[in-house]
């Protein structure tokens, strides 16, 4: 088997703000997979700060595959949907002209009344599907009880489910 290594590129939700980074879902799967795994979220960070970074935040790293999970904040500066789908997708073909194979994750769900982010996450599952991605669905998988405080970002909790939902999938992917 081919050795597998993989940047995860995105926000709060891939850096794992709020909990030590033990905790976070990036790091549990590296150690459950036993597999390299790059965590290069960034907390506060845009689908254009990841277009912008893709050279060092992944290419840098030379892996095999790619996760891109980002546009919360974009939708909570207002960007509108084709934008941040036109950022992903420029995102997935770097990756593809470097050979590396680009996995789209959908963001959580947010418990916040700022933004309705079910219709950034149809839009990208339809990118997704469309543009033939391989897609690991975080919409809708964590309960009220696997948020912080703040209804956005995902506890300890929240985390361990992330990291089985990916450990599954990835299995499939890799």
């Amino acid at each position: 088997m081919a050795t597998i290594k993989l940047v995860c590129l995105g926000d709060s939700l891939t850096e794992g703000y709020g909990i030590l980074p033990k905790d976070c879902w990036v790091n549990l799967l590296a150690n459950q997979l036993n597999i390299e795994i790059v965590n290069s979220g960034i907390s506060g960070d845009t689908t254009g700060g990841m277009l912008s970074r893709f050279q060092r935040m992944v290419l840098d790293h030379e892996p095999t595959h790619v996760m891109i999970m980002g546009g919360t904040n974009d939708l909570y500066c207002g960007l509108p949907h084709n934008l941040i789908l036109a950022n992903i997708l420029s995102i997935t073909r770097q990756a593809r002209y470097h050979n590396i194979e680009p996995i789209i994750a959908i963001p959580t769900d947010v418990l916040t009344p700022e933004i309705d982010i079910t219709i950034y996450q149809d839009a990208l599952r339809d990118f997704a599907t469309e543009d033939d991605q391989q897609l690991i669905d975080f919409s809708s998988k964590l309960s009220p009880d696997c948020f912080l405080e703040d209804g956005l970002h995902p506890n300890e909790k929240g985390h361990i489910v992330m990291t089985k939902l990916v450990e599954g999938k990835l299995m499939n992917l890799l």
